[in-house]
């Protein structure tokens, strides 16, 4: 509990009587709103937390008078909008932009509570392993940590202070500083959270003060949402212009397409750049030499406070996108101040990060079934190569196998991506079959259409089981079948809801039948 001027200080203008209002809590949600409450009414995804990523307006007076009638103190929303009802007893207060205040609000609530070092990681792609791969990286340095995203908010110990949630990877505001405070409490010293374009349009991040930003990469994605590249760029970039202090460690991908115009925003707002890759100058990929286990590198540090370090490094992870993101969680663990030797010298106890290539399955004959979350062209594009390099690796000096491949598109997101996928398909795998994805409330053989502009030699086989089932039945000896799209999710989104679901389960009983 506390008083609305300490919780709105700086923020908004209010007469001295509402300054003592003891306020109980703050939400976006009318239905979360209980007496004492400040309610903060404005259009975003977490509107009706029943229903998140949903796009609501919260100033709609039906979630105004819920608000009011479960005891709303204050309502707070923006200058323009004409409110249509009488919102007595609660007290009216209005700023520009609200929602760029839930945080700040939210944070002062908790106590600006949080742990000592917190990063912030954003891209297309790679922000799910960047952060896990941070969080086993502290970890094996000795550090308590937690990372917050796609499969929830884990830390190092298995306690999960954040359920998974199928649409958000970032935790709605609220719940984000209420998690934060636990970790303190728990004597997690360092978390890093992913960073997605819609929590950072929504704002949901403002007010965290978090010392460290990561940028992984930009290709095509949520272009339906953003409509062009260049506006999905300058949303991202606001973790570097608007969410990070000045003064903040700005951890940058030197090898990707946008890294001198991001390098441009970070030195602007008077960050230090600390950059990794082929091109970088702070944490140099010297070589990169794939193995029977994984890969081996060869990486440079220089941090201008000694002598340039190069190190062997050897990685159990296969494809050149993995080592990207683990040189970015390991720049990320630098930039909190690890000693260099400790921090290199655990990157070779990392492992897979769940739903990203993880090896579920192994037939009779011999060959492999990997899964992968991967579900945009630039991702999709990845992991077949990582696939292929892994089947150039033949056991006994035999003749790699065939490359095969089951992905289908998801339904209500950006389908000028849809042919793309089918043409990188096209272009890395000897096998096709497209099948669907999330349909969710489109009609999956429009979809499939789509995919197969790009690919239309491929076989179409609708149903996701029975597709991945013909899939398994066709490897001969040392094939490699790559499962795409959905990863560690366990569920399939169609127009009936949500049903269970593991690509993982479906393959291993189909390498399981083969055997019998």
């Amino acid at each position: 509990m506390a008083r609305l001027g300490d919780l709105i200080q700086d923020i908004a203008q209010i007469p001295p009587d509402l300054a003592v209002l003891e306020i109980t809590g703050v939400t976006c949600d009318p239905a979360l709103c209980r007496p004492g409450f400040l309610y903060l009414a404005a259009e975003s995804e977490c509107v009706d937390s029943t229903n998140l990523g949903l796009r609501l307006d919260g100033r709609d007076p039906a979630f105004i008078a819920r608000a009011v009638a479960n005891g709303a103190a204050i309502i707070l929303t923006d200058r323009e909008h004409e409110l249509e009802i009488d919102i007595k007893p609660a007290h009216l207060v209005r700023v520009d932009e609200p929602l760029r205040y839930l945080g700040p609000i939210a944070a002062r609530h908790y106590q600006n509570r949080r742990p000592p070092h917190v990063a912030l990681v954003t891209g297309t792609n790679g922000k799910t392993s960047t952060v896990n791969f941070a969080r086993m990286l502290w970890t094996a340095c000795g550090r308590k940590a937690c990372s917050v995203g796609n499969l929830g908010g884990v830390v190092d110990d298995g306690t999960l202070v954040w359920d998974r949630d199928p649409t958000l990877s970032v935790p709605e505001t609220v719940t984000l500083h209420a998690m934060m405070s636990r970790l303190v409490d728990l004597k997690v010293e360092a978390v890093a959270l992913e960073a997605t374009s819609h929590a950072l349009f929504d704002h949901r991040l403002d007010g965290l003060p978090a010392g460290i930003g990561a940028f992984t990469n930009l290709t095509h994605d949520h272009l339906d949402f953003h409509g062009t590249m260049d506006e999905y760029f300058r949303v991202k970039m606001t973790l570097f212009d608007s969410v990070l202090p000045r003064g903040s460690q700005a951890v940058l991908n030197a090898d990707s397409p946008y890294f001198e115009a991001a390098r441009d925003i970070c030195k602007k707002a008077g960050h230090i750049v600390r950059d990794f890759g082929r091109a970088a100058s702070f944490l140099r990929l010297e070589r990169s030499v794939p193995t029977a286990r994984g890969q081996d590198l060869s990486v440079k540090i220089t941090d201008g406070a000694s002598a340039p370090r190069t190190y062997a490094i050897s990685l159990a992870l296969y494809g050149y996108f993995q080592v990207e993101n683990v040189l970015c969680a390991l720049a990320i663990v630098l930039a909190s101040g690890v000693e260099a030797d400790l921090a290199v010298r655990a990157v070779e106890t990392l492992r897979p990060v769940e739903g990203r290539l993880n090896l579920v399955a192994t037939t009779g004959n011999g060959a492999r079934v990997i899964i992968d979350y991967a579900h945009t062209p630039d991702g999709l594009r990845a992991a077949l190569e990582a696939c292929r390099s892994i089947l150039t690796d033949a056991p006994d000096g035999q003749k790699p196998g065939r490359l095969h491949v089951v992905f289908g598109a998801n339904g209500e997101r950006d389908s000028a991506k849809r042919s793309v996928m089918g043409e990188e398909a096209r272009r890395l795998a000897d096998v096709i079959v497209v099948t669907d994805g999330h349909t969710r409330h489109e009609d999956g053989a429009a979809i499939r259409r789509q995919v197969m502009q790009g690919c239309p030699e491929a076989l179409e086989i609708a149903d996701r089981r029975e597709a991945i089932e013909h899939a398994v039945r066709g490897l001969a000896a040392n094939d490699l079948l790559l499962i795409a799209g959905l990863g560690h999710e366990d569920f399939l989104s169609t127009s009936s809801g949500r049903i269970p679901w593991s690509d993982a389960d479906i393959a291993r009983a189909a390498a399981q039948a083969m055997v019998t």
